[in-house]
């Protein structure tokens, strides 16, 4: 990975996190491989599309425009484990609907600036979404959501030279999920690896391939970086 990481050095990315921080670690490890990283999250007013552009824009005229964005948009809300018989409407809106609006307003907002020069978009997100978590259905469905979405703005946006790719990583290498029940596999087969990928070592070189030379020829992809322990066709 070293000539991915030096393709970070000295590169301006935006670490977009919604919500529950996902991207603390790969943001410190963009960072440890040179990058200028400008965190993006409670600063952004995500009352609606306008808000949100100009929230964009704001730290695009402060900083420069970015040839990487992470991003992760997950609510609070999102985080509870209930059942879906007893979801009620509002917390389904709070915990799904509202992560997906917000990210669709980001992409609205990012693309303007994106597409006339290209660059690369990269979600991080628990893999959990692929395979189900029992008690996570307004989660799941968020996640699952958003990744549809990746898929539609990457076949939208290729022509311009913009990429979008989904990076699902264990969920244990994300602190928020250290204190949840996850789903243990339904099988003996252990995790390939033995071990939740690093954060900070071992996925944020994953962002900068994707952002590369030599990764711009995938786009809409979703890549497994669990250390082997769902082994998604």
């Amino acid at each position: 990975m070293t000539s991915d990481a030096s393709w970070l050095n000295g590169r301006r990315v935006f670490a977009i996190s919604i919500g529950h921080d996902m991207l603390a670690g790969v943001a410190n490890g963009m960072g440890d491989a040179g990058a200028e990283v400008v965190r993006i999250g409670a600063d952004i007013n995500l009352s609606s599309r306008k808000t949100v552009a100009a929230g964009i824009a704001a730290a695009i005229a402060k900083h420069g425009a970015p040839e990487l964005v992470a991003i992760s948009v997950i609510p609070l809300q999102a985080m509870r484990v209930e059942t879906v018989a007893a979801m009620a409407e509002a917390d389904w809106r709070d915990a799904a609907m509202d992560g997906l609006r917000t990210t669709t307003r980001l992409l609205q907002a990012l693309g303007p600036h994106l597409k006339p020069r290209g660059g690369a978009i990269v979600f991080v997100a628990p893999s959990l979404s692929l395979v189900g978590a029992p008690g996570m259905v307004a989660l799941s469905t968020l996640l699952e959501g958003q990744r549809g979405l990746m898929k539609a703005v990457a076949r939208q946006w290729g022509g311009s030279g913009v990429t979008l790719n989904w990076v699902s990583a264990a969920p244990r290498a994300l602190a928020p999920f250290e204190d949840v029940a996850l789903a243990a596999k339904p099988d003996a087969v252990s995790v390939a690896l033995g071990r939740a990928p690093d954060p900070r070592a071992e996925i944020a070189p994953i962002l900068g391939f994707l952002a590369s030379e030599a990764g711009r020829s995938i786009t809409g992809a979703t890549l497994m970086v669990d250390g082997g322990e769902w082994m998604v066709p």
